[in-house]
C-alpha cells in the first residue's frame, strides 16, 4: 500500500506537467502571445527595413494594433494608410483650433484654408484606404501607391499657403508629419504589390 500511495502523487505530478505543458503550447498560438506575435513583428521589421524611414514606419505601424494581426504587406498597408489618414485628421483639428483663436486675423484664415484642405484630404484618404484594401493582387500599375502619395499635395498647400506671405506656419510641424506618414505608408502600399 505504500508503494501504491508513492506512485499515485508521482503519476498526478507527470499528469500535471504534462497539462501544464500542453497549455503552454496551446496559449503560443492565441493572438498577442509572444509567438504568435513574431511573425508579425517580423513582418513590419521587413517591411519598415525597406522603406526611406524604418523608425517612422515601425512608429506608423505600431500605432494599431491590426499590426499584430497582420500576415501580409498587402494588411500592413492598409494599416499604414489608416494611420496616416488619422494623422491628418489631427492635423485638420489643429486646423480649426488656430482659425477659431484669432477672430480673423490672416493667421486664422489660413488656418481656415488649411482645415478645409485637411477637410479634402480626408475624404481622399478614405478612397485610398478603399482602394488599398480592394486592390487585386496582381495590380502592377501602382494606382493605389499614386493616390497614396498624392495625399501628400494637401499638407504641402497649407504648409505654402503661410509661406507664401511670409508667415511662420503654426501647423507647418504637423502638416511636415502628416506628409511624412504619407509618404511611408506610399511606399508601403508600393511593397505591397
Amino acid at each position: 500500500m505504500a508503494t501504491t500511495l508513492s506512485i499515485a502523487p508521482e503519476a498526478n505530478h507527470k499528469a500535471l506537467l504534462a497539462a501544464l505543458l500542453c497549455a503552454a503550447v496551446a496559449a503560443s498560438f492565441l493572438p498577442g502571445s509572444s509567438a504568435a506575435a513574431a511573425p508579425s513583428s517580423q513582418l513590419v521589421s521587413q517591411t519598415c527595413r525597406r522603406t526611406s524611414n524604418h523608425r517612422l514606419c515601425a512608429d506608423l505601424l505600431r500605432s494599431s494594433n491590426r499590426s499584430s494581426a497582420a500576415t501580409s504587406v498587402r494588411e500592413l498597408a492598409v494599416v499604414a494608410v489608416t494611420a496616416a489618414r488619422r494623422s491628418a485628421l489631427r492635423a485638420r483639428m489643429r486646423a480649426l483650433d488656430l482659425a477659431h483663436e484669432g477672430g480673423g486675423t490672416v493667421s486664422c484664415r489660413l488656418a481656415a484654408r488649411c482645415a478645409a484642405l485637411y477637410a479634402v484630404c480626408l475624404r481622399a484618404g478614405a478612397q485610398a484606404v478603399g482602394r488599398v484594401s480592394t486592390m487585386p493582387a496582381y495590380e502592377h500599375d501602382g494606382r493605389a501607391a499614386d493616390a497614396v502619395s498624392a495625399l501628400r499635395r494637401f499638407p504641402e498647400k497649407c504648409v505654402g499657403l503661410f509661406r507664401e506671405r511670409g508667415i511662420a506656419s503654426p501647423l507647418e510641424r504637423v502638416s511636415r508629419e502628416v506628409e511624412e506618414k504619407l509618404g511611408v505608408a506610399s511606399e508601403i502600399v508600393r511593397l505591397s504589390r
